[in-house]
Protein backbone atom coordinates (compact mmCIF):
# COMPACT_ATOMS: atom_id res chain seq x y z
CA UNK A 1 0.00 0.00 0.00
CA UNK A 2 1.29 3.56 -0.69
CA UNK A 3 2.23 6.06 2.23
CA UNK A 4 -0.08 8.88 2.75
CA UNK A 5 2.46 11.09 2.01
CA UNK A 6 3.60 9.88 -1.90
CA UNK A 7 -0.63 9.89 -2.35
CA UNK A 8 -0.82 13.47 -1.35
CA UNK A 9 1.86 13.96 -3.52
CA UNK A 10 0.38 12.44 -6.40
CA UNK A 11 -3.03 14.14 -5.84
CA UNK A 12 -1.54 17.76 -5.45
CA UNK A 13 0.40 17.15 -8.54
CA UNK A 14 -3.25 15.80 -10.64
CA UNK A 15 -4.94 18.82 -9.31
CA UNK A 16 -2.59 21.51 -10.37
CA UNK A 17 -2.65 19.85 -14.23
CA UNK A 18 -6.57 20.06 -13.44
CA UNK A 19 -6.28 23.39 -13.27
CA UNK A 20 -3.65 24.48 -15.91
CA UNK A 21 -6.68 24.92 -18.50
CA UNK A 22 -9.35 25.90 -16.55
CA UNK A 23 -10.89 29.43 -18.05
CA UNK A 24 -9.96 32.27 -16.09
CA UNK A 25 -12.95 34.08 -16.77
CA UNK A 26 -15.35 32.27 -15.03
CA UNK A 27 -13.86 33.39 -11.80
CA UNK A 28 -13.55 37.29 -12.95
CA UNK A 29 -17.44 36.83 -13.56
CA UNK A 30 -18.12 35.67 -10.45
CA UNK A 31 -16.09 36.76 -8.32
CA UNK A 32 -18.50 38.87 -6.27
CA UNK A 33 -19.46 35.94 -4.49
CA UNK A 34 -18.04 34.98 -0.67
CA UNK A 35 -16.45 32.31 -2.50
CA UNK A 36 -15.65 32.79 -5.92
CA UNK A 37 -16.78 30.57 -8.59
CA UNK A 38 -13.19 29.09 -10.20
CA UNK A 39 -15.49 26.43 -12.64
CA UNK A 40 -19.17 26.75 -13.16
CA UNK A 41 -20.36 23.50 -13.94
CA UNK A 42 -18.34 21.86 -11.47
CA UNK A 43 -19.90 24.23 -8.26
CA UNK A 44 -23.73 23.15 -9.89
CA UNK A 45 -22.68 19.70 -9.72
CA UNK A 46 -21.86 20.06 -5.95
CA UNK A 47 -24.18 22.09 -4.92
CA UNK A 48 -27.01 19.49 -6.93
CA UNK A 49 -25.14 16.89 -4.57
CA UNK A 50 -25.35 18.63 -1.37
CA UNK A 51 -28.93 20.10 -1.81
CA UNK A 52 -30.32 16.19 -2.40
CA UNK A 53 -28.47 14.90 0.48
CA UNK A 54 -29.73 18.01 2.68
CA UNK A 55 -33.77 17.51 1.53
CA UNK A 56 -33.12 13.78 1.92
CA UNK A 57 -32.21 14.66 5.88
CA UNK A 58 -35.08 16.17 6.51
CA UNK A 59 -33.61 20.07 5.73
CA UNK A 60 -30.09 21.30 7.53
CA UNK A 61 -30.25 24.23 10.27
CA UNK A 62 -26.75 24.73 10.45
CA UNK A 63 -23.98 22.78 8.55
CA UNK A 64 -20.08 23.18 8.82
CA UNK A 65 -18.69 23.88 5.39
CA UNK A 66 -15.38 24.74 4.22
CA UNK A 67 -13.86 27.64 1.41
CA UNK A 68 -12.60 25.87 -1.64
CA UNK A 69 -9.26 27.19 -2.45
CA UNK A 70 -8.74 27.19 -6.56
CA UNK A 71 -6.86 23.77 -6.70
CA UNK A 72 -9.94 22.33 -4.73
CA UNK A 73 -13.85 21.23 -5.43
CA UNK A 74 -15.88 24.27 -6.41
CA UNK A 75 -17.94 24.80 -3.08
CA UNK A 76 -18.93 28.75 -4.12
CA UNK A 77 -22.46 27.58 -5.05
CA UNK A 78 -22.88 25.22 -2.28
CA UNK A 79 -22.39 27.97 0.24
CA UNK A 80 -25.50 29.46 -1.41
CA UNK A 81 -27.87 26.82 -0.34
CA UNK A 82 -27.81 27.75 3.46
CA UNK A 83 -28.52 31.16 5.25
CA UNK A 84 -25.64 30.47 7.91
CA UNK A 85 -22.64 28.18 8.10
CA UNK A 86 -20.05 27.45 10.31
CA UNK A 87 -16.58 27.66 8.54
CA UNK A 88 -12.84 27.34 9.47
CA UNK A 89 -10.75 29.43 11.22
CA UNK A 90 -7.24 28.86 10.51
CA UNK A 91 -5.49 32.30 11.51
CA UNK A 92 -6.96 35.41 13.79
CA UNK A 93 -7.29 38.80 12.63
CA UNK A 94 -3.66 39.69 12.73
CA UNK A 95 -2.68 36.41 10.63
CA UNK A 96 -1.05 34.35 13.16
CA UNK A 97 -2.05 30.64 13.17
CA UNK A 98 -4.43 29.42 16.08
CA UNK A 99 -3.28 27.00 18.10
CA UNK A 100 -6.15 24.60 18.13
CA UNK A 101 -9.21 24.47 15.11
CA UNK A 102 -11.62 27.43 15.65
CA UNK A 103 -14.89 28.13 13.38
CA UNK A 104 -16.65 31.00 12.42
CA UNK A 105 -20.21 31.97 11.80
CA UNK A 106 -21.04 33.23 8.14
CA UNK A 107 -24.34 34.69 7.77
CA UNK A 108 -25.56 35.60 4.31
CA UNK A 109 -24.82 38.33 2.93
CA UNK A 110 -21.65 38.95 4.59
CA UNK A 111 -17.87 38.36 2.94
CA UNK A 112 -15.33 36.28 3.73
CA UNK A 113 -11.97 37.08 4.15
CA UNK A 114 -8.56 35.87 3.32
CA UNK A 115 -5.35 36.80 5.56
CA UNK A 116 -2.27 35.79 3.85
CA UNK A 117 -2.06 32.12 1.94
CA UNK A 118 -4.76 31.05 4.27
CA UNK A 119 -8.65 29.43 2.87
CA UNK A 120 -11.20 32.55 3.21
CA UNK A 121 -12.96 32.58 6.28
CA UNK A 122 -15.24 34.79 7.73
CA UNK A 123 -14.68 37.94 9.41
CA UNK A 124 -16.10 37.56 12.71
CA UNK A 125 -13.87 36.36 16.62
CA UNK A 126 -13.26 32.62 16.01
CA UNK A 127 -15.51 30.19 18.13
CA UNK A 128 -14.05 27.12 20.02
CA UNK A 129 -13.68 23.86 18.76
CA UNK A 130 -16.50 22.76 20.52
CA UNK A 131 -19.21 25.39 18.15
CA UNK A 132 -19.07 22.15 15.65
CA UNK A 133 -21.48 20.34 18.20
CA UNK A 134 -24.23 22.37 16.78
CA UNK A 135 -23.80 21.30 13.04
CA UNK A 136 -26.44 18.62 11.97
CA UNK A 137 -24.09 18.36 8.42
CA UNK A 138 -19.93 18.32 8.40
CA UNK A 139 -19.03 18.89 4.51
CA UNK A 140 -14.75 18.32 4.68
CA UNK A 141 -12.12 18.59 1.86
CA UNK A 142 -10.10 15.61 0.96
CA UNK A 143 -7.24 14.74 -1.34
CA UNK A 144 -8.90 11.31 -1.62
CA UNK A 145 -12.13 9.20 0.02
CA UNK A 146 -13.03 5.63 -0.56
CA UNK A 147 -16.70 3.88 0.07
CA UNK A 148 -15.07 2.22 3.25
CA UNK A 149 -15.21 6.43 4.97
CA UNK A 150 -11.29 6.43 4.68
CA UNK A 151 -10.20 9.96 4.30
CA UNK A 152 -6.98 11.68 2.96
CA UNK A 153 -6.57 14.84 4.33
CA UNK A 154 -3.83 17.61 3.75
CA UNK A 155 -1.61 16.11 6.72
CA UNK A 156 -2.17 18.66 9.21
CA UNK A 157 -4.28 16.42 11.78
CA UNK A 158 -6.78 20.12 11.60
CA UNK A 159 -9.80 18.02 11.13
CA UNK A 160 -8.96 14.86 13.07
CA UNK A 161 -8.78 17.72 16.45
CA UNK A 162 -12.16 19.61 15.18
CA UNK A 163 -13.93 16.46 14.82
CA UNK A 164 -13.75 15.15 17.84
CA UNK A 165 -16.26 17.57 19.32
CA UNK A 166 -19.09 17.11 16.74
CA UNK A 167 -22.19 15.40 17.48
CA UNK A 168 -22.36 11.74 16.70
CA UNK A 169 -25.77 12.25 14.91
CA UNK A 170 -24.01 14.63 11.97
CA UNK A 171 -22.90 13.07 9.07
CA UNK A 172 -19.49 13.29 7.81
CA UNK A 173 -19.24 14.42 3.83
CA UNK A 174 -15.88 14.09 1.99
CA UNK A 175 -15.95 16.62 -0.86
CA UNK A 176 -13.37 15.04 -3.46
CA UNK A 177 -13.07 15.53 -7.64
CA UNK A 178 -14.63 12.34 -8.98
CA UNK A 179 -11.09 10.95 -10.04
CA UNK A 180 -10.29 10.96 -6.19
CA UNK A 181 -12.83 8.32 -5.48
CA UNK A 182 -10.16 5.94 -3.74
CA UNK A 183 -10.42 1.82 -4.35
CA UNK A 184 -11.27 0.72 -0.69
CA UNK A 185 -8.22 -0.36 1.12
CA UNK A 186 -6.41 1.87 -0.90
CA UNK A 187 -6.03 4.83 1.55
CA UNK A 188 -3.84 4.03 4.70
CA UNK A 189 -5.92 4.21 8.17
CA UNK A 190 -4.20 5.56 11.68
CA UNK A 191 -6.06 5.17 14.80
CA UNK A 192 -6.86 9.28 14.58
CA UNK A 193 -8.06 9.32 11.84
CA UNK A 194 -12.24 10.00 11.69
CA UNK A 195 -13.96 8.06 9.28
CA UNK A 196 -16.55 9.58 7.00
CA UNK A 197 -20.15 8.44 6.15
CA UNK A 198 -20.17 9.71 2.83
CA UNK A 199 -18.62 11.43 -0.51
CA UNK A 200 -19.85 13.50 -3.10
CA UNK A 201 -18.35 14.74 -6.03
CA UNK A 202 -19.61 17.09 -8.71
CA UNK A 203 -21.35 14.32 -10.37
CA UNK A 204 -22.47 11.50 -7.51
CA UNK A 205 -23.16 10.56 -4.22
CA UNK A 206 -21.17 7.71 -1.99
CA UNK A 207 -22.66 6.54 0.94
CA UNK A 208 -19.80 4.91 2.93
CA UNK A 209 -19.65 1.74 4.64
CA UNK A 210 -16.59 2.09 7.41
CA UNK A 211 -14.99 -1.10 8.31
Amino acid sequence: MATKSSLRAQARGHRRERRRGANPSVSTILSSRPIPTYDLAEAEGLARQVATLARSMGGVALPALFASTPFEPDMSLVLDLFPRALLPVLVDRAGAPLGKPGWGLWEEGHKLVTRGHRPAQPDGPALPPEAIRDADLIIIPALAASPLGERLGQGGGWYDRALVHRSPSAPIVAIVFDDEVAQPGTIPVEPHDVPIDAIITPTRTIHASPR
